[in-house]
């Protein structure tokens, strides 16, 4: 029985050894690269400053739009008004009130030249042409706003970017650099080749089905690891020699950080709905109070006009909060200030509006804690993505927390004892980020470096003995699969 497992942990070795050692090698470009992503927040600086002149036109046929927020930005320097309802939009060109279900070339190019000067991009701006989707737009959330036009920009960075033909904005930005560690980072680590990623329910099953393999494969590992260390009478623990011997030591010693970050990765996907947590919408519902209505927008738009918004605002942002509309205006570097609605004045939200409506967004249930935080908790804090602060943490009986973000009042984050568990199975496990001082840099880099260089040597080891026995086979292949079993009284 034991030759056997021998044999199982050899041969899927063999079979997974480059897989697993690529994800150890593509982790140590992930700590410095993350995969690009065009936010809300970096859309913001290729935008023109609204004008509202030659304003304001609707069309009568949109009052049976379910809209959950809209924004008012300049396209081709004219203003626009996107209707949101989800991922999806009704754009509106409040010069003639007419639909825009989609953009022409010209019009495109034209908003590409305005967003390379927001943006402070130098050199030439090439239309490369269409496409569905590449490497860089793989993404199911780019589904939305596909076919996508693809620029390039002449510069000493190699600048691309991508404008949507649907909704007209940018929805990614790379350059040379990020594409190039990319290739040997996120893409490797994620198994993120185009020709795969874009059949999500195939990538998925992949990964999941690859990693209990190599889980499997590490906990058999681990077993002869541990089987075979013991003294010989030659006063040796192991019974290996060269890099054998390197694989047996890194095993024993970082086998089980290996198998953590294979499991931890593994629920990173969710498989199966694992610790994926619930979607919160009822206290989204009870903290917006509904949903805007045809005239809540419709008396917004025609108000434009009379009123002074601040000089440097590119977007101007409408919700429902508390049942009423509340305004939002951002400037180019993402800066928000919060706006009454019907004197555009600034209009911060008081304290007294947090201790009221935490008791609406869960009517029944009880608080056992709220506090203004500033610098993050185990759950809300910066590390690879970065929120904002302050925000009012709402703690109840059950577990679960809930944060409003101090400026707009939205609920902006929540965890319930699912999306807990995630958090330290996965940003816990697999990225080492167990505290607020861990996450420091250079003590982030300072622990993870050894333990990943650890986990490497074992993966690579392993690796390059498969190689060296696929090498062997070959030139003998009648003694294939069972030749060199390994001794299990060598001394």
């Amino acid at each position: 029985m034991i030759k056997l497992v021998f044999l199982i942990h050899r041969y899927l070795g063999i079979a997974l050894g480059l897989v697993i050692t690529l994800w150890c090698l593509s982790g140590f470009v992930m700590m410095y690269m993350q995969y690009p992503e065009f936010s809300s927040k970096d859309r913001l600086a290729g935008i023109e400053v609204i004008e509202i002149e030659d304003c304001c036109q609707l069309p009568s046929d949109f009052s049976d739009i379910v809209i959950d927020r809209f924004q008012l930005e300049m396209f081709d320097s004219r203003l626009i008004l996107r209707l949101m309802d989800g991922p999806y939009q009704y754009i509106i060109d409040l010069l003639t009130g007419e639909y825009l279900t989609s953009f022409s070339e010209l019009e495109i190019s034209r908003s590409a030249i305005i967003t390379a000067q927001e943006l402070e991009l130098t050199g030439n701006l090439n239309l490369l042409g269409t496409i569905d989707r590449d490497q860089w737009t793989v993404f199911p959330g780019f589904n939305s706003h596909r076919p996508l036009y693809h620029f390039e920009i002449n510069d000493s960075l190699g600048t691309q970017f991508y404008i949507s033909s649907l909704t007209g904005q940018v929805v990614q930005l790379t350059n040379s650099k990020i594409r190039f560690w990319n290739w040997i980072g996120s893409i490797p680590h994620w198994l993120y080749p185009t020709m795969l990623r874009q059949h999500t329910s195939i990538w998925l099953q992949t990964v999941i089905w690859l990693t209990i393999a190599s889980i499997f494969l590490t906990v058999i590992g681990i077993y002869i690891g541990l089987r075979q260390y013991k003294t010989r009478k030659s006063r040796k623990k192991s019974p290996y020699h060269g890099w054998g011997l390197w694989h047996h030591f890194s095993g024993l010693f970082f086998g089980l950080f290996t198998l953590t970050w294979l499991i931890s990765g593994l629920l990173s996907v969710n498989p199966w709905g694992t610790l994926e947590g619930r979607s919160f919408a009822e206290e989204n519902h009870n903290l917006k109070g509904g949903y805007l209505s045809f005239e809540d927008v419709r008396n917004f738009i025609y108000s434009l006009p009379g009123n002074h918004i601040p000089a440097t605002t590119v977007r101007l942002e409408g919700y429902m909060l508390d049942k009423e509309l509340s305004l939002m205006a951002f400037d180019s570097n993402g800066a928000r200030l919060r706006l009454n609605s019907s004197t555009f004045n600034h209009d911060p939200l008081s304290d007294d509006f947090f201790t009221r409506t935490m008791h609406i967004i869960r009517p029944n249930s009880s608080i056992t804690k709220s506090d203004w935080i500033t610098t993050g908790d185990a759950y809300y804090y910066n590390h690879h993505n970065m929120q904002n602060f302050p925000v009012f943490r709402l703690s109840y009986n059950d577990g679960e927390r809930l944060y409003l973000d101090r400026t707009s009042g939205e609920l902006v984050f929540a965890v319930d004892n699912e999306r807990k568990w995630f958090r330290w199975f996965f940003q816990g496990l697999h990225r080492g980020d167990f505290s607020q001082l861990i996450r420091k840099r250079p003590l982030w880099d300072l622990l993870m470096w050894p333990l990943m260089l650890g986990v490497t040597v074992g993966a690579l080891s392993g690796t390059w003995l498969g190689i060296r026995r696929i090498v062997r086979s070959a030139k003998n292949p009648k003694s294939f699969p069972f030749n060199s079993i390994p001794s299990l009284t060598k001394d």
